[in-house]
């Protein structure tokens, strides 16, 4: 099956994908109490991050499993406007809010036997 969108209906659902991302990082960047947490902020630091990631993976090779965290912590601090310490726990409540998102949106999928609950 193939499924093809384009136009105003693919940037759309871009725009959903990029808010339900960004939701647990502006979240979490308001708990951790970052000098500007706004939601265009806390999608524009993943947008950092991910470019960031792809240079480290582009010249460090192997070594962007390592460099590639560190790209987001950096675009935590620079872009939302935290300390070191403070894109570190706002890393760990974004991946604990991401793993929210997987329990109550996938929650009925099985992973045993892959059928739907």
């Amino acid at each position: 099956m193939n499924l093809n969108i384009s136009g105003l209906p693919a940037i759309a659902v871009a725009v959903g994908f990029i808010v339900v991302f960004s939701l647990p990082v502006w979240l979490a960047s308001r708990v951790v109490g970052a000098g500007s947490p706004t939601l265009i902020r806390a999608a524009m630091s993943l947008v950092v991050g991910a470019i960031g990631s792809v240079i480290s993976a582009a010249i460090g090779g192997g070594a962007a499993l390592l460099l590639a965290p560190l790209s987001f912590l950096l675009s935590f601090k620079f872009v939302l406007g935290t300390s070191i310490l403070g894109s570190i726990v706002l890393a760990v409540l974004a991946l604990a809010g991401y793993a929210a998102m997987i329990h109550f949106i996938g929650g009925g999928i099985n992973i045993s036997d892959g059928a739907a609950a």
